[in-house]
């Protein structure tokens, strides 16, 4: 069998796996403080999630922002993870508690929410971008 035929068997299945697969919206990335205050700063939607893993609302939070992340609406929103734990600079300097989501939009801080555990309050903190 040449190469060729083998190549554009390959190019086939990979083009309907793209097809098949769900495009993810967004991607929630670990919290950076130079890289957000950078996007902040250009007036980009910023979406912070501050988040332990032994929190039942803030595992309840992430699984509803990981069936959101393959919903259309939220391309062009970056989404940062502070981990609760570990980044306690950044807890002390947001002065939050866990389980919150912070929405920034065009440089300022448009909604601040904590504790909500059903979609629609997430749905609800994240229209704050719109």
């Amino acid at each position: 069998m040449s190469l060729r035929p083998r190549f554009s068997l390959a190019a086939l299945v990979m083009s309907l796996t793209l097809l098949v697969a769900p495009a993810m919206a967004f991607e929630i990335l670990p919290y950076d403080q130079a890289v957000v205050a950078a996007k902040i700063k250009a007036g980009k939607p910023v979406v912070i999630h501050v988040f332990a893993p032994w929190c039942l609302q803030c595992r309840a939070q992430e699984t509803i922002l990981n069936r959101l992340s393959q919903k259309p609406g939220y391309e062009g929103v970056s989404f940062y993870r502070v981990d609760y734990d570990k980044q306690k600079d950044i807890v002390k300097a947001f002065d939050v508690p866990r389980s919150t989501l912070i929405v920034y939009k065009a440089g300022e801080q448009v909604a601040l929410k904590s504790w909500g555990t059903n979609e629609k309050w997430v749905v609800d903190v994240l229209a704050a971008v719109e």
